[in-house]
């Protein structure tokens, strides 16, 4: 069957997690295609919603907690969503792409993606999925209608019947992460494939695709603490990671440019700094390496912070110096660093992209919506031979 997993660039985390349902997708044979779905509006439009995403973030991050807050009392109000207007006028060409694709189902990362399919999914007779990739609801979801949504916890699926969802199609599963933050390597092994010495005191501090504000002052605290090498992911932001260089030219403060190995700088790490996206929280958790949130921006962000730290999963500094402080601590207290690990392996599920992929399969079917492409192409499988075998379900 092939699949299209629809994503939008306000954040990183909305694409991180659409390359982590692919990749388990294509594990499993089947046709898969991430896409930003602002594109099929306009290469234009894509650019000034996520630039103007990104710069808000970045400069005036209270801005973007004032409009969280607005955009909570206008869906409470009942009032016609502008939001969804705006992305249900793109949505036929969605559905051409849909149709020329023979795309059998869709799984969508943000809701921008799960409003533009509300408005055409009934139409075409393909299901549609919803994935949230922060730890709590956000306002106009009650603006969609979709065969399911994937929650990380069941506070959050809660939340979503409280906006007005239907309970029966909400899935716990967790935040899917790529499977390359699951796969099993120790430290040592982490360590030996980035040349870095096994005694080393490690502090990965993760910017976050949109930057982190206060990075240098961070640095700044980071540098004074004895015997810490600190791996500063800048991205793909070159004057972040230049500013870097010139100020701590000495080697344990390195800035780390774009690189698909994050991973492995985890696995690495003896403690990683980061800010509070719900898919990055969620990654470094999975890697099991203690945590510290950095100061939060107001919306999401707050609401993972208090889930991690009422859940000991991480801790929160709401200043730089406090943020090396705790790395400091963290660093020299065993007891303290070990239960937050084995808290975040209580917790959350590294699973979490297995488990969705799997429940999309089972629903599927279960609604008879697998029974109709397999018969549809020709393929001589009875409904009851399907539903027998979920594993088969890839030979549609």
């Amino acid at each position: 069957m092939n699949f299209l997993i629809l994503t939008c660039g306000t954040g990183e985390g909305h694409n991180s997690a659409a390359y982590a349902v692919l990749n388990e997708l294509n594990e499993r044979g089947h046709g898969a295609e991430v896409r930003d779905v602002l594109s099929f509006r306009s290469e234009r439009a894509r650019k000034r919603v996520t630039g103007g995403y990104s710069a808000m973030i970045r400069r005036t991050p209270r801005l973007f907690g004032l409009i969280y807050r607005l955009g909570d009392l206008y869906d409470r109000s009942g009032l016609p969503s502008p939001i969804y207007a705006f992305n249900a006028s793109y949505g036929e060409a969605v559905a051409r792409y849909i149709r020329e694709r023979a795309i059998g189902c869709v799984i969508c990362t943000h809701l921008f993606a799960m409003e533009t399919m509300t408005a055409v999914r009934r139409e075409l007779g393909v299901p549609a999925y919803g994935v949230l990739t922060d730890y709590t609801d956000i306002p106009f979801y009650k603006d969609t209608s979709l065969d399911g949504y994937f929650a990380p916890t069941p506070a959050v699926k809660e939340e979503l019947v409280r906006r007005g969802l239907d309970s029966r199609k909400i899935f716990v599963t967790g935040i899917p992460v790529h499977a390359k933050f699951t796969a099993a390597m120790t430290k040592a092994e982490a360590r030996g494939e980035l040349g870095i010495p096994a005694g080393e005191k490690v502090a990965a501090v993760l910017t976050g695709g949109a930057g982190c504000g206060k990075i240098v002052k961070l640095c700044r605290h980071l540098s004074r603490l004895n015997g810490v090498t600190a791996y500063v992911f800048t991205g793909r932001n070159e004057k972040l990671r230049r500013r870097i260089g010139r100020k701590f030219p000495e080697e344990h403060i390195r800035a780390v440019p774009f690189t698909p190995d994050v991973d492995v700088y985890l696995k690495a790490a003896d403690v990683a700094l980061s800010k509070a996206g719900g898919l990055s929280s969620t990654e470094i958790a999975v890697c099991n390496v203690p945590l510290v949130h950095l100061r939060s921006i107001p919306g999401v962000e707050s609401a993972n912070v208090k889930f991690f730290t009422e859940n000991r999963l991480s801790v929160h500094a709401r200043t730089m110096r406090r943020a090396a402080d705790w790395t400091e601590r963290l660093l020299s207290d065993g007891t303290l660093a070990e239960e937050m690990a084995a808290a975040q392996r209580k917790t959350i599920n590294a699973n979490a992209a297995r488990d969705l992929v799997d429940t999309v399969l089972e629903d599927m079917i279960y609604d008879g919506f697998l029974v109709d492409a397999v018969h549809s192409r020709g393929i001589s499988l009875g409904e009851r031979d399907v539903q027998q075998d979920p594993a088969q379900a890839h030979l549609a």
